[in-house]
């Protein structure tokens, strides 16, 4: 794998600015003089810091899709910085029948292993090192069709399940999966409900994931490159077929992959 290069001139046109619970507020900030210590937001939600091209300071806080408010402020002392009011965003319900009993209702025997999995996942998502990529605009990963779209409220066999954290491309078993951004691979496993699953960090806490692979094509530690191949589409895990299921957190906050694409899925 070719080496990652971290660039110190930042872009800072993504995330797409998403005022809805699951999206990203990406605003900036006419005072450049704002102060280094962290100002105060809504709901001592997650954000970051950037300095675009034009430096300007620019705040980006990811949105809980169970965020509840219907506007996000921040200030610094008594000095307003930002009112945002959101906008709402329907989400679906989807449901779906899995035949094998153990992937929904799983036996005494697999839950040590599903604990653990959850805490490297938990962990792996909540990484932040603090340098960032020049830009952080995604390639698709797969070439494909949307089986389902990030938020939905899942049923699985009629139980109400987590939301759907991430975005469903269906595609034929074996179909090439690309790096939609450079990064460090940091997990490269096989997990109980994720199949073959890969986390890959992109620096100032970004992190996506690609789960149910047939096959994983890189190695914990591997850099990567946009564009490098790093597995093939599978239904590995809890699947009812062939498809990636691709996650992007920010700041351990899971958001719709589609506001790092400039085009529109």
């Amino acid at each position: 794998m070719s080496k990652m290069h971290f660039l110190s001139s930042i872009q800072c046109d993504f995330p797409l600015h998403s005022p809805y619970p699951g999206g990203v507020l990406n605003i900036p900030i006419n005072n450049n003089n704002i102060k280094k210590e962290s100002p105060l937001i809504t709901g001592n939600l997650k954000f970051t810091k950037c300095r675009s091209s034009n430096k300007y300071t620019k705040i980006i806080i990811p949105i809980p899709l169970d965020f509840k408010g219907k506007k996000i402020s921040a200030k610094q002392e008594e000095a307003f910085l930002f009112n945002e009011y959101l906008t709402e965003k329907f989400y679906r319900e989807s449901r779906i029948t899995i035949s094998d009993e153990n992937l929904v209702n799983p036996g005494d025997d697999f839950i040590p292993r599903i604990k653990e999995e959850y805490q490297l996942s938990l962990k792996a998502k909540q990484i932040y090192t603090p340098k960032r990529l020049n830009a952080w605009e995604m390639n698709i990963p797969v070439v494909g069709q949307i089986s389902s779209e990030f938020g939905v409220r899942r049923f699985i066999n009629d139980q109400p399940k987590n939301r759907h954290s991430g975005i469903d491309i269906y595609a034929k078993e074996g179909t090439v999966i690309t790096a939609p951004l450079a990064g460090e691979a940091i997990i490269a496993s096989n997990f109980f409900y994720k199949g073959n699953a890969i986390y890959i960090n992109h620096g100032a806490g970004l992190v996506s994931s690609y789960s149910h692979l047939s096959e994983i094509n890189i190695a914990k530690g591997d850099l990567v490159e946009q564009g490098d191949v790093i597995g093939f589409v599978g239904q590995t895990g809890r699947v009812t077929g062939p498809h990636l299921h691709w996650e992007v957190y920010l700041m351990g906050i899971s958001i719709n992959p589609e506001v790092f694409l400039s085009k529109p899925l």
